[in-house]
């Protein structure tokens, strides 16, 4: 294999290759990116066996070939060349040869041979979705999805398909102590999901990473498709797939209230600053902060035995009981940086119960948080 590619466009692939690279495994080639030359494409192809992620790239293939070097070693290499453009060229003595101007480095090689074959597609249906959209609902959930790999069923999103056709897809994820949820209204011709899916966090960050340059264009749309066991995203570049989660995730409507008689109206903005002045005093052992209502005023406080305290004060619309409520003060950051609205409502039944966070126009995004026993 021998060929030449701008330095920009190949550190470009191999960074978002990175996160799907494994850095460290039992199997040393699924720390490798396979590089496939033909005509006058480079392909590039890395795994950890239940993710696999495929980028085209155009370029100048001088001979035709198929190499794989660790994913790693190449970027590092790449991003510091002087370019603008760089040759690979395979050597015979298994060594990937990388030339840029006056520098040049040889890499060790395994066979192309050896790497896992990425899942075949053939015969997955993709239809077409809205790029903004879809990687706001998965933004709007993520961030609740458990790191507990012992919890691998909660690993995740979960995706409900609509039961109409005037229903939206919802997206939920839970790690036990909080909940979000995420109703996205698509047309019918897109709502094309028959079956409840659980797509892993991982997957999931990935695809962001691919999507996300394009979220500022309201006429961008990608391709994605669905098998027994895999999930299928193209782009014009690109190629992601991911083994669904296999497991039954929790009922969920059970853990949200049906009916909450306290409701706190606030502003987005100032609530998650003051929360961001108080917990600098929290720490690894001690994440509570404690929310005092009364009516009109919202007191947010914070105190570490071997620090102090800090309190601060947050004008509210509340004209409920005085009650105070504990809550770790990253669930609730995380819950209000990602609800849209600047206006948000709070609402709960007492100190002990699950708290919903919600935008004051519109709960099609709602976030539930676990309070801390006082």
């Amino acid at each position: 294999m021998e060929i030449r590619i701008t330095v920009l466009e190949l550190s470009k692939a191999l960074s978002l290759l990175q996160g799907v690279a494994q850095k460290k495994n039992t199997m040393p080639i699924l720390a490798h990116v396979l590089l496939e030359a033909q005509g006058n494409t480079l392909r590039l192809s890395v795994t950890d066996l239940d993710i696999g992620l495929q980028i085209s790239r155009g370029c100048e293939v001088a001979q035709p070939g198929a190499i794989t070097v660790l994913a790693k070693s190449l970027l590092d290499i790449v991003r510091f060349l002087p370019g603008p453009h760089v040759t690979l060229i395979t050597l015979p003595n298994q060594h990937l040869l990388v030339k840029s101007a006056k520098t040049q480095a040889r890499l060790l090689a395994l066979p192309p041979e050896e790497f896992p074959r990425l899942p075949d597609i053939t015969g997955i249906e993709l239809h077409r979705i809205p790029t903004a959209s879809w990687v706001g609902a998965i933004q709007k959930t993520i961030y609740s999805a458990s790191m507990d790999e012992n919890r691998y069923n909660l690993a995740g999103v979960y995706l409900e398909p609509a039961k109409n056709q005037e229903d939206p897809l919802l997206f939920v994820s839970t790690d036990g102590h909080r909940l979000s949820r995420y109703m996205l209204r698509l047309n019918a011709d897109e709502a094309y999901l028959k079956q409840p899916v659980i797509l892993p966090r991982k997957g999931l960050v990935e695809m962001i990473k691919i999507l996300e340059p394009h979220v500022s264009s309201d006429k961008h749309t990608f391709e994605i498709g669905f098998s027994h066991h895999q999930v299928v995203m193209k782009t014009e570049d690109t190629l992601l797939t991911m083994r669904m989660i296999d497991g039954k995730f929790p009922d969920y409507n059970q853990v949200i209230p049906k009916i909450s008689d306290k409701i706190v109206r606030a502003n987005r903005a100032d609530f998650a600053a003051s929360l961001k002045r108080v917990s600098v005093l929290t720490n690894d052992r001690n994440q509570s902060v404690k929310l005092a209502m009364k009516p009109s005023e919202l007191t947010v406080s914070c105190t570490n035995p071997e620090a102090g305290e800090v309190s601060d004060d947050v004008p509210i619309e509340y004209s409920g009981p005085e009650m105070n409520i504990a809550f770790s003060v990253s669930y609730l950051i995380e819950a209000l940086n990602s609800i849209s609205e600047q206006n948000i409502m709070m609402r709960y039944i007492d100190s002990y119960s699950p708290v919903i966070l919600t935008g004051i126009h519109n709960d099609d995004h709602l976030c539930l948080i676990m309070p801390i026993r006082i």
